[in-house]
């Protein structure tokens, strides 16, 4: 296994190609995936997500465009169908894959990653996240995503949901700004995930990790936890993210 680029107590993080880290894991290991991939839509190369992004940043003619590695269809599904067929191996009976997924269109994104979802590992329920006043879009207004969760297997390993936890959750989401990752989720978002699926000293992982919202997440609630990502720059505000976040819980 290589060096990590970052650890804590709790966790590592890893600077490269998930799916050869994936592929360095102990089989049956992981207790649950929590994870925002690229969605193969080229994301921030100049659409109107980048237009947004300089308009609310205040630098309409200096900010450069932020593309995602990877974030071209064609790459992104090849990527995904292996991060799926991976991730069956790794997760322990029962455990569960969540992934954020994109809502609406024009592009059914959430259909093929369902359906691929149920043919790798088996799929379980798609969650609405709704996002709390109007989205991007020239017709309709982006205002949902959503999280789209596979099981391996039966009976599930953990659920702490009991019998009132909706299929929607009502999360306010991020704009970006210049400092923060292009399609940064919140931290509710993910801490969400982790408490449903998991308890306190599970490992979580999370093969596209960005700038390290689960990790911080996993660190807030006890979760042991594994992230990788492909971008060194990623990997290094990551880094700085989770420091923070640890000397902030320290202080309370």
């Amino acid at each position: 296994m290589k060096e990590p680029y970052y650890s804590t107590d709790l966790g590592d993080l890893y600077l490269g190609d998930c799916l050869e880290v994936m592929s360095e894991l102990q089989e049956n290991s992981i207790d649950l995936i929590v994870t925002d991939p690229p969605y193969g839509l080229n994301y921030n190369d100049g659409d109107l997500a980048n237009y947004r992004e300089r308009a609310f940043g205040g630098h309409i003619e200096s900010m450069e465009a932020r593309p995602i590695v990877g974030d071209d269809q064609e790459t992104a599904d090849l990527v995904f169908r292996d991060f799926l067929r991976r991730s069956k191996h790794l997760l322990k009976r029962g455990a569960c894959c969540c992934c954020c997924c994109g809502g609406g269109g024009p592009k059914p994104l959430f259909a093929r990653w369902t359906l691929y979802m149920d043919e790798e590992i088996g799929f379980k329920q798609a969650v609405v996240w709704v996002k709390p006043g109007l989205g991007m879009g020239i017709q309709f207004r982006r205002s949902y995503e959503f999280v789209l969760i596979a099981q391996n297997g039966s009976p599930t390993r953990v659920w702490n949901g009991g019998k009132t936890t909706s299929n929607a959750w009502v999360i306010p989401k991020i704009i970006p700004s210049g400092d923060q990752h292009p399609t940064q989720k919140p931290k509710a978002l993910m801490a969400k995930q982790i408490n449903l699926f998991s308890n306190t000293g599970d490992l979580v992982l999370d093969p596209f990790i960005g700038y390290g919202t689960t990790a911080v997440a996993c660190e807030d609630l006890k979760r042991c936890w594994i992230g990788v990502d492909i971008s060194e720059e990623c990997c290094e505000v990551a880094a700085k993210r989770i420091e923070a976040s640890r000397r902030q819980l320290k202080l309370f």
